[in-house]
């Protein structure tokens, strides 16, 4: 049989790769990063949110930060009762004789939060077209609080000019109604924004994780190989094993180290996730999702809308198909490059006969996320399906098993469109493998010239 010993290979390749020193310390470091982001997702977007929820209450980024506002009003519009209006909200309104260019010197050289605003009419013929906000602030000014001030100052020149115009108090707030725009394609759902952050970043990390681990292992396989090769490893052990089985034995070998590792990844990041929860936004989600009271208000509303469109299909079908999908990329990166490495007869020629296999995962990777990227417009109108390149980083098996599994994770392939992707992924392994059983035998043994990827081929259909 051509495979016969496969299992000697498998259990050499597992057990001197688990014990090596660069095994156990990556292990330990990629496990401590994926804790340390798995909290941060967590804890992070909370302090975020709680250092928002007190603005204008006198912290740094409130307009009270700034301890002395001078307001120059150009075009004599502001009157008495909007600068009382403004000491009523925090403004600390300071009266100055000074000149504009000296005010500008005294904002510019304090020590302390100042600020400037200039308030000026826009005039064409007489006729006053608009008017401009220009705030000048000290460097050590908060920009937030700028931010605020100047947004402040701008809502009370629009309100005194509608006022000036003859519109009433009360139908000036009835025309301060906010107007909402969306697109949203015909036969697509709706995103909020929530959703479209979530399909816009789980798919470029998944992309990303799945693409580290496939190609990073695949790499070592290649260079295992190699190895062995150039070492004259390979001709002790083909005295006792047939090619073809190195290559299966060393290719599952690290298939099951990596699916491990895989599956240990997840489980930290779950873990953490989970055990961070009370402390992070999680807690709060999970809150609103269970108690149909907090679902009351526009905000809790979304965020339940968000997590049953964008998760709710994830179930255990979706796990193991996962699961299949990294094992059948795994299988396709490894054959490819099983064949790289025993395509050389020197430790030197390696990098550059890996060109090809690197320049295949970069593609596969790029075009898994890329389209995202580059294409917020349609995560908006909820019709990221519809990007053609996407479509085609689903059935296109170097991008496949990047693309499909944040794909089966956020509903945004169909399960037969999912299923026939899958099928696609599994058929070009098999068709590799059955490559590789054509034309390992023959260039393991080749010693001389690196063997090109063209020729390889040529030699498979040739047998």
């Amino acid at each position: 049989m051509k495979t016969k010993g496969w299992k000697n290979v498998f259990g050499f390749t597992f057990t001197q790769y688990v014990k090596s020193k660069s095994f156990i310390a990556s292990t330990i470091v990629v496990c401590l990063l994926t804790a340390l982001l798995a909290a941060a997702a967590n804890i992070l977007p909370k302090l975020l949110g709680d250092e928002e929820e007190i603005v204008g209450e006198g912290d740094k980024g409130s307009i009270a930060s700034i301890t002395q506002v001078y307001v120059m009003d150009e075009a004599e519009l502001l009157t008495d009762e909007d600068y009382s209006l403004m000491r009523e909200n925090g403004i600390a309104l300071t009266e100055s004789g000074l000149e504009f260019n000296e005010l500008i010197d005294a904002v510019k050289n304090t020590g302390r939060q100042e600020a400037l605003v200039l308030v000026s009419a826009d005039v064409y013929e007489n006729v006053t077209q608009g008017f401009r906000v220009k705030t000048y602030y000290s460097p050590s000014a908060d920009s937030k609080a700028v931010d605020a001030l100047t947004s402040y100052v701008s809502g009370a020149v629009n309100y005194r000019n509608m006022l000036n115009a003859g519109v009433s108090q009360e139908k000036f707030l009835e025309s301060q109604r906010y107007v909402s725009t969306s697109k949203i394609e015909a036969g697509s759902d709706e995103w909020n924004m929530l959703e479209s952050a979530i399909n816009y970043f789980v798919t470029i990390g998944v992309s990303i994780v799945l693409f580290l681990l496939i190609y990073a292992y695949g790499s070592t396989v290649a260079q295992s190989i190699a190895t062995e090769k150039t070492s004259r490893v390979m001709e002790l052990l083909l005295t006792s094993v047939r090619p073809l089985a190195v290559v299966i034995g060393k290719v599952l070998a690290m298939g099951v180290i990596s699916f491990g590792q895989f599956l240990l990844i997840g489980i930290v990041g779950s873990v953490t996730f989970f055990a961070t929860m009370p402390f992070g936004i999680g807690g709060d989600i999970a809150a609103i999702m269970n108690d149909p009271a907090l679902q009351q208000t526009v905000e809790n509303a979304e965020i339940v809308e968000a997590m049953n469109n964008t998760l709710g299909n994830i179930n255990v079908f979706t796990i193991l198909m996962i699961l299949v999908i990294f094992i059948l990329g795994f299988l396709f990166f490894s054959l490819i490059a099983a064949l790289v490495g025993a395509s050389i007869s020197r430790m030197e020629d390696l990098q550059q006969a890996m060109q090809p296999y690197a320049l295949l995962g970069v593609i596969g990777m790029y075009l898994a996320y890329f389209p995202v990227l580059f294409n917020i417009d349609s995560m908006e109108t909820g019709a990221a399906t519809m990007n053609p390149v996407q479509m085609f980083s689903y059935f296109f098996p170097a991008s496949s098993p990047f693309a499909l599994p944040s794909a089966m994770l956020l509903g945004t392939l169909s399960p037969l469109m999912s299923a026939v992707a899958v099928v696609i992924l599994a058929v070009f392994v098999v068709l590799l493998a059955i490559v590789v059983g054509k034309v390992y035998e023959a260039i393991i043994l080749h010693n001389g010239n690196r063997i090109k990827m063209g020729d390889i081929f040529k030699m498979a259909v040739r047998k």
